[in-house]
């Protein structure tokens, strides 16, 4: 199968398509067949060797595909499922092995390049508005980079919970989008 592999640190060069082996899941894990991947600062980061991670590897943690067989002992999943995931190494491939307890439904209704475009961002800006400190109405906030992926989420997360959001951006074209509207309800 093909994948993107890093086998040193650098820039978009170090980008490699490889045929690699096809991988299988063992207990407890999925087989996914990968339709769209994420791509994020922390693949840039990692690309750059900001996390340690051993080489060769296969790029890309997050993505959304269709569950083609299941590892022994998974249950409340089917072949044929629709799955988005996060934290799961090997994204950037034609399939990938996702830990079953990982794996996320799609919903009818959500195509799968919104799932996986909003997962890592929404799982971030959920975090940040209802666990580090849950927004309440009248609460001020400060969203730096509002107008990146998790911050545009920050905002109107924040706004849901009744929060008077101050959003800050680097300037220029972010600035002048109004890049972070407010939600309707």
């Amino acid at each position: 199968m093909r994948a993107i592999v890093l086998t040193r640190s650098g820039g978009p060069e170090v980008l490699e398509l490889q045929e690699v082996d096809a991988p299988a899941p063992g207990p407890g894990e999925l087989l996914v067949d990968v339709v769209f991947a994420g791509v994020n600062f922390r693949d840039i980061y990692e690309r750059r060797g900001g996390y340690g991670t051993s080489l060769p590897v296969v790029a890309g943690i997050e993505g959304t595909g269709r569950v083609s067989s299941l590892g022994d002992g998974v249950t409340g999943v089917a072949v044929g499922d629709r799955v988005a995931w996060n934290n799961a190494q090997g994204s950037y491939a034609e399939q990938i092995v996702v830990p079953a307890a990982r794996a996320v439904p799609v919903p009818d209704g959500i195509g799968d390049e919104l799932a996986c475009a909003a997962l890592l961002q929404g799982m971030t800006a959920h975090y940040l508005t209802g666990s580090t400190y849950p927004v309440q109405p009248g609460d001020e906030v400060l969203v730096h980079a509002a107008a990146g992926g998790a911050g545009r989420l920050v905002v109107q997360m924040a706004k849901l919970r009744g929060g008077r959001v101050t959003a800050t951006t680097s300037g220029g074209e972010k600035a002048s989008s109004r890049a972070a509207p407010a939600p309707t309800r």
